[in-house]
C-alpha cells in the first residue's frame, strides 16, 4: 500500500496541503494532540485536508451520503459510519471533495445516513496516523471513499454489499463522481461480497453509456471532466520479454513492451475496458497509456461486458462489439 506523508505547514485550524494519496494521512503526535474539534464538512475546498478530533459522544447527528458525504453533514458521525474512528472517537483527516449530483444513505458501524440530492460541496474522512507508526508494509488498506484524480492510482477496500448503494454513471471508464465500489462490481473487478480494488484515473469523456452487468445497472451521462477505471487487486503478474501481443489466457495481469512506432492498425474492440483478444499496444495507444515512442505497459484482466463501444482517441479508432467473456484495462501508475 502506498503511504504518502502530508506535510502540514499551515495552522491546524485552517486548511492544509493538497491531498496526495487516498491511503493515509500522517501527522506528528504534537499536531494530533492540539487538533481542533471536528464540526461540519462545509467549506473545505476540493483536494485539501483538515485535521480534527472527535469525542466519544458525538455520533448521533445528521449525515447525508455514504462517502463522500454532503458538506452539511456532521464530520464525527460520518467518520463513525465510515469506520475511520471507533466508539471512543479520535483524530481523523477530513478531505474536501467536489459537490455531488446525489448522495445515497446507508447503514454501517451502527450509524444510519440519509439520502440527499445536489449539494455544492462534499468531504471524505480518513484516519490520521502518527508519524513513525504508519509506514508498516502490512498496514491495512483503507475503505474506499470518493475518487480523486490527484490521489490516483490508489488501492482501497470495498465492503460486503458493494452492489448496492451509490450511483454509477458509465460502463468503464466511469464518471469521477461515481461510487467506487458499485462501479467495481459493475466492472467485474470484485463480487458483491467486496474485496480490494485498484483505482486509476482516466480522461474525462464526452459521453458515458449506461449498462446492466454483474447485478449492477449504471446510468447514462453526458460530458464529465474526470473518469476512473477499476481493477481487482491480487492477481499474479506475468513478465513478458519482447513486444506485446494479446492477453495470455492464464494471466490476471501482464507487463510487456510496446515498440517505438508500433503499428496501430491492429484489431481493438471497446473504449476501455477492451475485449481481452484486442491488440494490447493498439489499445494502449487508444487509452493514452503509451504514445508513438512506445514503452512498458501493464494490462489487467477484468470480467467480460455485455457490449463494447468503439471510439476514436489518440489517433486510434476502435470497433464496437457485443458480449465477450473477458476484458482488459491498463494500470496507469
Amino acid at each position: 500500500m502506498r503511504l504518502i506523508v502530508l506535510a502540514l505547514a499551515a495552522a491546524l485550524t485552517g486548511l492544509t496541503s493538497p491531498l496526495l494519496a487516498q491511503q493515509a494521512n500522517v501527522f506528528a503526535q504534537a499536531e494530533i494532540d492540539s487538533a481542533p474539534a471536528c464540526g461540519k464538512g462545509r467549506g473545505i475546498e476540493d483536494g485539501t485536508v483538515q485535521l480534527c478530533t472527535c469525542k466519544a459522544t458525538t455520533f448521533k447527528r445528521f449525515v447525508w451520503g455514504s462517502g463522500p458525504y454532503s458538506g452539511h453533514s456532521d464530520v464525527c458521525t460520518a467518520a463513525r459510519h465510515a469506520g475511520v474512528i471507533g466508539e471512543d472517537g479520535g483524530a481523523l483527516a477530513v478531505v474536501g471533495r467536489p459537490g455531488q449530483k446525489s448522495y445515497e444513505g446507508s447503514d454501517a458501524n451502527g450509524i444510519s445516513t440519509k439520502r440527499w440530492g445536489l449539494f455544492q460541496s462534499s468531504f471524505d474522512v480518513m484516519p490520521a496516523l502518527v508519524a513513525g507508526q504508519a509506514a508498516a508494509a502490512d498496514a491495512p488498506v483503507l475503505a474506499c471513499t470518493g475518487f480523486s484524480a490527484d490521489a490516483a492510482p490508489f488501492t482501497c477496500a470495498c465492503p460486503e454489499g458493494s452492489d448496492a448503494g451509490g450511483s454509477v454513471w458509465g460502463s468503464g471508464p466511469y464518471t469521477g463522481d461515481s461510487d467506487l465500489c458499485r462501479a467495481a462490481v459493475h466492472a467485474g473487478a470484485i463480487p458483491a461480497t467486496g474485496g480490494k480494488i485498484k483505482v486509476t484515473a482516466a480522461p474525462g469523456q464526452d459521453a458515458y453509456e449506461g449498462s446492466s452487468q454483474n447485478g449492477v445497472t449504471s446510468s447514462r451521462w453526458g460530458s464529465y471532466g474526470q473518469s476512473f477505471e477499476v481493477a481487482a487487486v491480487g492477481g499474479g503478474v506475468i513478465a513478458m520479454q519482447g513486444t506485446c501481443s494479446t492477453m495470455p489466457a492464464d494471466a490476471e495481469s501482464l507487463v510487456c513492451v510496446c515498440a517505438e512506432n508500433a503499428p496501430v492498425s491492429k484489431s481493438v474492440w471497446g473504449s476501455g475496458p477492451y475485449t481481452a483478444d484486442s491488440d494490447i499496444c493498439t489499445a494502449a495507444r487508444h487509452a493514452g497509456v503509451v504514445d508513438a515512442a512506445g514503452g512498458s505497459v501493464t494490462a489487467i484482466r477484468l470480467k467480460g461486458l455485455d457490449a463494447y463501444a468503439g471510439s476514436s482517441a489518440n489517433g486510434v479508432t476502435t470497433s464496437k462489439w457485443g458480449s465477450f467473456e473477458q476484458s482488459i484495462t491498463f494500470d496507469r501508475n
